[in-house]
């Protein structure tokens, strides 16, 4: 497995000829920095994201930010649900406990 305090930081193409930065993507699968050359002003290669600029408009973020997006194995609508349900539960447990039924 490398390190990526052992990565190389830049590549050797064209024999020699020119010089560029290399991509500092690490495989899954090899656990071996990718070998292909960064994009200009990018850290990693067209394959590993440099190609991505992100949403251009406010439209287009505010349509990834409601996207059914999931973490773990959550989408935002569970969180938000369950979120929900525990304030209830918390309300109902302050309730009983100003009671002194809990």
């Amino acid at each position: 497995m490398q390190c990526r305090k052992t990565f190389e930081t830049h590549i050797s193409l064209l024999r020699g000829r020119v010089r560029a930065r290399r991509c500092q993507a690490l495989s899954k699968r090899s656990k071996l920095q990718c070998a292909k050359a960064a994009l200009k002003g990018k850290s990693v290669c067209m394959f590993h994201g440099a190609k991505s600029s992100g949403p251009i408009t406010e439209l287009g973020s505010q349509r990834c930010a409601a996207a059914k997006t999931i973490h773990g194995f959550e989408t935002r609508a569970k969180r938000e649900y369950r979120a929900k349900k525990f304030a209830e539960l918390k309300e109902i447990e302050n309730l009983l406990l100003k009671k002194g039924l809990f």
